[in-house]
């Protein structure tokens, strides 16, 4: 006798998809939380409003949020620290934000170099402006938009980072032809460390 099995009121899913839908929902997660704390950094008053003034004088338990692109936390409130800088200076914070380049990785005919942008104060805009010897150009960068005018290399924010709130950081950087360092670097006219 043939009996027939239960009736599946569901359809069964491939392996795997379960562990993929997670991946996913934490993923995008992530990546509204990431737009969110450079929008609106996390504060320990909750009377704070997006893009108020900080607390003067944070504890290290009131808040933390880090992701690749942006660190919140009390510790970025201080001078971020780089193993490959390239010279140990302080920074400036007259235009409210601070910039401190190093070279990232160098090769026979080139090199890549990372600028850490560092918001002193809430900021709506910042470009960064290098001069580069002759013979020197840039193919890519990262985090920002890169034009080439002769010797000049001007570093513009994308769309994602153009507004940094008081404390947060971004990592924009480029890769270059020639293994010459810029002869000058300047964020918002004020020169980087």
């Amino acid at each position: 006798m043939n009996v027939p099995g239960p009736v599946r009121w569901w359809t069964p899913r491939q392996p795997g998809w379960l562990r993929n839908t997670v991946i996913a929902v934490i993923v995008g997660l992530a990546a509204g939380f990431g737009v969110l704390a450079v929008v609106a950094p996390l504060s320990p008053d909750p009377d704070a409003v997006a893009g108020g003034t900080p607390p003067a004088s944070p504890s290290p338990s009131s808040y933390s949020l880090s992701f690749p692109m942006v660190s919140l936390s009390p510790s970025a409130l201080r001078t971020p620290s780089r193993s490959r800088s390239a010279s140990p200076s302080a920074e400036s914070d007259t235009a409210g934000v601070a910039a401190r380049y190093g070279v990232k990785e160098s090769w026979s005919g080139g090199y890549s170099a990372e600028i850490v942008i560092t918001a002193i104060r809430a900021t709506a805009d910042w470009t960064i402006v290098l001069t580069m010897p002759d013979g020197v150009n840039v193919s890519t960068a990262w985090e920002a938009d890169y034009r080439q005018n002769g010797r000049t290399v001007t570093l513009s924010p994308k769309s994602w980072n153009r507004t940094l709130a008081a404390g947060t950081q971004i990592v924009a950087g480029f890769q270059a032809r020639g293994s010459q360092q810029p002869l000058s670097c300047a964020i918002n006219a004020t020169p980087c460390a």
